[in-house]
């Protein structure tokens, strides 16, 4: 069993695809399917393409549950094209990540720097938390690895993503749902409100 590795993005970042993939190219080396989810602009990507031509405003959820349901694997590790590679994987590394979350049969494992969202004591090991049952931030659209049906339960309301964090977070709370936080500092997040982060300049120049 392999995930698939989701890259969710807009046409109108378009712009930062090219570098996207650049970095993508540079640190991504395991031999997974890919899908690349956008609304209508063709990509020239060796990735499965899934179009869905509805407008963000709103409807950024309704957008990806149609993508979503249109990939048949059962766990998905979801990207967003404003988040670069900025480190690898060790050899084993993610295979390890992933082995855990199928051992605890975890609903979503993110893939992120320190959170202070989980619980205090450790799970399986040292740099694996497991966020508590009414932690804020349940959902998060930062990289996780996600169990579609989960996903798709989170997302089943028409959201914007900072909606669904909050709101969708709530209607989840106390439903005894795993999820778990892998501690990995290994991207940037370039865009702020849709606009380059000038910190992040010299990540673009490629």
């Amino acid at each position: 069993m392999k995930p698939a590795i989701v890259i969710n993005t807009t046409d109108k970042y378009s712009h930062i695809w090219d570098t996207w993939y650049h970095y993508y190219k540079k640190y991504w080396h395991l031999d997974y399917p890919v899908y690349f989810l956008n609304e209508s602009l063709d990509i020239s990507y060796p990735f499965n393409q899934i179009k869905v031509d509805i407008p963000e405003l709103g409807l950024w959820t309704k957008k990806l549950r149609e993508s979503v349901e249109q990939i048949p694997e059962e766990h998905l590790f979801i990207l967003l094209e404003d988040l670069l590679f900025t480190d690898g994987f060790a050899t084993g590394e993610f295979e390890h990540i992933y082995k855990c979350l199928l051992k605890v049969r975890g609903d979503a494992m993110r893939i992120q720097p320190e959170s202070k969202y989980t619980i205090t004591h450790t799970t399986l090991e040292p740099n694996i938390r497991k966020l508590a049952q009414y932690s804020p931030y349940l959902i998060a659209h930062t990289p996780n690895i996600w169990q579609r049906d989960f996903l798709l339960e989170c997302i089943k309301e028409d959201e914007d993503p900072w909606t669904n964090e909050l709101e969708g977070t709530k209607r989840i709370h106390g439903k005894g749902y795993n999820i778990y936080h892998y501690e990995k500092t290994w991207f940037a997040n370039v865009l702020r409100h849709g606009k380059l982060d000038p910190q992040y300049l010299k990540l673009m120049n490629v």
